[in-house]
């Protein structure tokens, strides 16, 4: 399981290291010395919401284990 994890992670994460073509267009079309912040800010946003992510998924496999181990013990 952890090794299934860490690949869902390693494909997320170089995701997050890209921009969408929107993403790009939008910063190319800002001033130049406005868009080392702007590239920062998409960045920061995006390992926001990796982070939110996988937050998210870890309390749910916790609340599974949980709930498996509460239906074993009877």
């Amino acid at each position: 399981m952890t090794t299934a994890i860490n690949d869902m992670v390693s494909a997320i994460t170089s995701g997050v290291r890209s921009n969408t073509a929107q993403e790009s267009k939008w910063i190319a079309s800002a001033p130049p010395e406005m868009q080392g912040q702007m590239k920062s800010q998409i960045l920061m946003q995006k390992e926001q919401e990796l982070c939110q992510m996988l937050a998210q998924a870890m309390k749910q496999m916790s609340e599974l284990s949980k709930s498996t181990i509460r239906n074993i013990g009877g």
